[in-house]
């Protein structure tokens, strides 16, 4: 037998032999991210991570922040996001193993809703005399605000105020609050005007 058909033939057992050794044969390592879905789109932050790993020994970051592993394979990460596409990656090691799995989220924060308050006149108020003074404060200064559907000028600290004509008996005035990308606010009062004599 030649050299070279002997160490063909060695080659040729040492898979076998290492088939029937316990321990021999590594299962390869996997990562999975199991949440978010990848491509949501999210409008809070931070987001949870959640994944699994298919060796609890191993060592697993997300976003390159070491993170804790269960007995069962699972973890989970806190993430802050920035507005607009966020790249998350899951990176699993084990000895000379390594895994990865990634997904890319967009996060698009939620408008602060508006609010609206109308300071005076209260509602239900009697007055007797007409015109009267709407005050009230938007949360938003950038605000377009109607009083009984004429525009009013809005403040820097989001105040307004508005000259109303009542008319004798009861009076409604409603104030409405618009801001792109956000739901409107509308709030409305009933004063009643009966004229002095």
């Amino acid at each position: 037998m030649t050299k070279l058909k002997r160490t063909l033939g060695i080659l040729a057992v040492i898979p076998l032999l290492c088939l029937t050794l316990a321990g021999c044969v590594t299962p390869s390592l996997s990562v999975e991210i199991i949440s978010p879905m990848d491509g949501a789109e999210l409008t809070e932050s931070p987001i949870t991570i959640s994944g699994t790993v298919s060796d609890s020994e191993a060592t697993v970051t997300v976003n390159d922040e070491e993170v804790e592993v269960a007995a069962d394979g699972s973890f989970s990460a806190e993430v802050e996001l920035s507005e607009g596409e966020n790249p998350i990656e899951a990176v699993a090691t084990l000895g000379e193993q390594e895994a990865s799995d990634s997904i890319t989220v967009t996060y698009s924060p939620a408008a602060p809703a508006l609010s609206l308050g109308i300071t005076s006149p209260e509602d239900g108020a009697e007055l007797i005399e007409s015109p009267v003074s709407v005050n009230g404060t938007v949360s938003d200064p950038e605000a377009t605000v109607t009083v009984n559907g004429m525009e009013v000028e809005v403040a820097e600290d989001g105040s307004f105020s508005a000259e109303i004509e009542l008319s004798e008996g009861e009076n409604t005035i409603t104030v409405t609050a618009t801001l792109e990308g956000v739901e409107p606010v509308t709030k409305t009062i009933t004063v009643t005007y009966t004229p002095s004599e």
